[in-house]
């Protein structure tokens, strides 16, 4: 029957446990997403979308006027060469067949005055003079093209000073739009954890803490694991000084409770043996007995040779009495005597 009570007791003790981290796992989940959607919030709240600035526009807008007339100007100039390509291989032709024919012809008259000669030769001129009018208009238009060129140049090195002069702008805007970020995900997980510390201080022995117990994992885990991902430049060293105050808090708690559970232990160790012994929880001392532990101050029961250790040689307590019935020797928490069954009281004979 006792195993079967003690079984229960494990049972119900792992259940709330695993209520405790189903609640957590809800939670962490739920916390995930508020987190990880903050930034929409921001961006559409808070946060307007930033553009160029007037004489980034300006410089934008004569750049791209520039270019549509050097776009303009190349073309034309692509136009001229090829109608020069042509002229010269005509004027190249011509100037070839002219040769071969005037080296040809057996002239009886002075080729000066030949009709003939004089009328290829104007022909001839007359290719020469096509050629070098394409080649002026090329000229012409290489000239026009040059300053404008420099000034294409001018206009992106000062739209390059505008952009680096606006950096310094973009990048407080981006650290201001990070910061209400990360400061909207501490507004939100700064108080689950605070919250947390104060249920472990105030609400352990609550009959509800397997569920405040879930709350504190969720805090904890959501705090110090899902806000990682998210953390700005400068954010790790929010998280790891929340970390520093959070461990000298729980050390600064530990150590006191230590020195006033040392305290209570000394003023325990002062009382009467009737005191000290009200105050042991019986199945506990029974599991600190087999582990030859004394019940009363933690400390290894001691003995010499065959003696037997009746009683803790560092406190006093009583650790095995006599039956008053029987006089059978047994262990001084028994409620009743384990061969005569009669119940223990204060008349139960010392060991002698």
């Amino acid at each position: 029957m006792i195993k079967g009570v003690r079984a229960q007791e494990r049972l119900y003790g792992g259940v709330l446990w695993l209520v405790s981290f189903v609640f957590a796992g809800f939670l962490i989940g739920l916390g995930n997403l508020v987190i990880g959607d903050l930034p929409l919030v921001d961006e559409s709240v808070i946060a307007a979308p930033s553009g160029p600035s007037p004489v980034q526009r300006d410089l934008r807008r004569q750049l791209d006027a520039a270019t549509v007339d050097a776009a303009r100007i190349d073309d034309r100039l692509e136009i001229q060469r090829l109608q020069l390509a042509q002229a010269q291989r005509a004027s190249q032709t011509a100037s070839e067949t002219f040769s071969a024919w005037i080296a040809a012809r057996t002239a009886t008259t002075d080729p000066q005055q030949d009709p003939e000669v004089l009328s290829r030769t104007r022909a001839l001129e007359q290719l020469k003079d096509t050629e070098r009018t394409i080649q002026g208009r090329i000229a012409t238009l290489e000239n026009e093209k040059a300053p404008l060129e420099q000034r294409m140049i001018a206009l992106r090195q000062a739209q390059y000073a505008a952009e680096r002069d606006a950096l310094p702008a973009q990048e407080r805007a981006r650290f201001a739009q990070e910061l209400r970020v990360f400061g909207l995900r501490l507004a939100i997980t700064l108080p689950m954890l605070g919250a947390a510390v104060w249920l472990v201080l105030k609400k352990r022995q609550s009959d509800y803490w397997p569920i405040a117990r879930g709350f504190v994992l969720a805090a904890v885990f959501v705090f110090f694991v899902e806000l990682v991902p998210y953390l700005p430049s400068y954010g790790g060293y929010v998280r790891y000084a929340v970390g520093i105050v959070l461990t000298l808090a729980a050390g600064h708690f530990l150590i006191r409770n230590m020195r006033a559970w040392l305290a209570s232990r000394q003023a325990a160790e002062a009382q009467n043996e009737a005191e000290r012994r009200a105050r042991v929880d019986q199945d506990e001392a029974f599991r600190k007995m087999v582990a030859k532990v004394c019940p009363g101050c933690d400390r290894p029961i001691a003995s010499t040779g065959d003696a037997e250790a009746n009683f803790c040689v560092h406190c006093g307590l009583t650790l095995f009495d006599h039956c008053h019935a029987c006089n059978t020797r047994k262990m001084a928490f028994f409620r009743y005597c384990m061969t005569c069954g009669t119940p223990s009281d204060d008349k139960a004979t010392a060991p002698a």
